[in-house]
């Protein structure tokens, strides 16, 4: 019998799937919504689980305490009937002294990720590491629930490591000069967030310092315009100085 022992395992970025090996178990098809939705909320909230009353405002805020409670437990009875017929007879959600517990066996591709980056910031500037934790950012988290409040804040902070991760990491190629792979880095997140300021400024005094003056002013020009037209904005006093200061000739250092 395959249990959450052998191999249960969540992918929230990206997309939705849970996988016993290489079974899929579940994914976003799957037809029992609030069910995916419990397992959804439980993965992303740091220490797997809510008390019983978060988890009955969070889905059925509306209905009568009973109503809502009866909704709950066919929640549970359809998850142990989807596990149970592919043959996982470990509890996934359990209920205990009113908090609903997401088992702590299930390997979660977040964790897996916040765990990379852990290790590459600790690893005294080893880039292979830094690679390794952003192959494991596989996209945003729960892309089809992008319009839920209570995935918003998780997603911007997994999105904003992950943009940190590629930052530092061109700034480590950019150190031990190979140039190629900083720009290359930098255009894989300006091609997902091409409002990070962040990331302009350093594109901007890497082409400087590459003695790309004309190319910085382009990127600058890039970055003013789409600021102005996405949300009416205008770059921030500390990349006006950056840009003055490469008009003029001058040197920053990264």
């Amino acid at each position: 019998m395959q249990t959450v022992d052998a191999g249960l395992r969540m992918f929230l970025l990206g997309r939705f799937e849970v996988r016993a090996g290489s079974d899929l178990i579940i994914d976003q098809a799957w037809h029992h919504r609030n069910a995916k939705a419990l397992l959804k909320l439980l993965a992303i909230q740091r220490d797997r689980y809510l008390h019983r009353e978060q988890v009955l405002d969070a889905f059925w805020a509306r209905l009568n305490p009973s109503a809502a409670s009866a909704n709950l437990r066919k929640i549970l009875f359809d998850l142990r009937t989807e596990f149970a017929a592919r043959r996982v007879t470990q509890p996934v959600v359990t209920v205990a002294d009113d908090m609903v517990v997401l088992s702590p066996e299930i390997s979660l591709d977040i964790d897996e990720f916040r765990s990379c980056a852990r290790a590459a910031r600790s690893s005294q500037e080893r880039l292979d590491l830094y690679e390794q934790a952003i192959a494991c950012y596989g996209g945003d988290l729960l892309v089809e629930d992008r319009y839920e409040e209570w995935t918003e804040g998780p997603r911007r902070e997994l999105r904003d490591l992950h943009n940190e991760l590629l930052i530092e990491l061109s700034q480590l190629y950019a150190a031990a000069g190979k140039l190629e792979l900083a720009f290359e880095r930098l255009q894989h997140l300006l091609q997902a967030d091409p409002l990070d300021e962040e990331a302009n400024r350093l594109m901007m005094r890497l082409y400087a310092e590459a003695g790309s003056r004309q190319k910085a002013h382009r990127q600058y020009e890039t970055f003013r315009d789409a600021l102005c037209r996405e949300i009416g904005a205008v770059p921030s006093e500390e990349t006006e100085l950056l840009y003055r200061d490469i008009l003029a000739g001058k040197s920053s250092s990264a």
